[in-house]
């Protein structure tokens, strides 16, 4: 009976040892949550929620689709113009996605100054405007009535012509009358298909160096292609 008393009390011992010792772990009662968390990898990673959020379903995170212009058209270009905005288009790089294509322009209201009667009147006439600050123009050389006169502008409706006609007006031209005349010229637009939000940017940039020219939906009629 003495050796099992012996022996009871060595293990009895040996195990308040192992367990002050903490080869047993830690089995305090107090242990709470904001303790355990700390014994927890990344702790600055966690987030407590509440019942009502962790009830809530996440929602699904949905990528922004970048947007595509299916094709922009900008026109009308002379055809003085067509190298210099070539040059710029190229930095876009868009390849088959660029196209040229011809447009036949008519118009019928033209600003004039009649004609003077002579080509000294009409230079005469010519150099008046220069010093005025108006150099958009052409002396009328044909066998019509006009000849000799001065073409300040054609345009396809009236609206537009008197528009211009207050403009020069106001820059001091008083000899400027607006009538008819059917002028058909031909001219150049550019259509550029699928453009990326990145891309469009770019040719934002360009744009701003042709601000007479206009952006629209591409035609669906068709026009040749050059």
């Amino acid at each position: 009976m003495l050796r099992f008393f012996f022996w009871s009390l060595l293990i009895l011992n040996a195990f308040l040892l192992a367990f002050n010792l903490g080869y047993l772990g830690h089995w305090s009662l107090d242990t709470h949550e904001p303790e355990r968390l700390k014994k927890q990898h990344h702790v600055d990673q966690l987030k407590l929620m509440t019942a009502a959020e962790a009830l809530t379903p996440a929602e699904p995170v949905s990528e922004k689709k970048a947007e595509v212009i299916a094709c922009l058209e900008v026109g009308n270009f002379q055809q003085t113009e067509i190298p210099r905005i070539e040059e710029k288009l190229k930095t876009l790089a868009l390849g088959d996605r660029q196209s040229r294509i011809n447009i036949v322009d008519v118009a019928t209201h033209m600003v004039f100054i009649p004609s003077q009667g002579s080509k000294e009147g009409a230079d005469k006439k010519a150099g008046e405007l220069r010093r005025l600050g108006i150099n958009d123009f052409y002396i009328v050389q044909d066998q019509s009535n006009l000849r000799w006169g001065i073409s300040l502008g054609v345009f396809k409706t009236e609206e537009a012509a008197k528009l211009h006609l207050n403009n020069l007006s106001n820059k001091g031209v008083r000899s400027a009358r607006i009538g008819p005349r059917t002028v058909s010229t031909n001219k150049f637009a550019f259509q550029l298909r699928t453009l990326s939000a990145e891309e469009k940017s770019k040719y934002d940039a360009i744009k701003a160096g042709f601000p007479a020219q206009e952006n629209r939906n591409c035609q669906l009629t068709p026009y040749s292609r050059s």
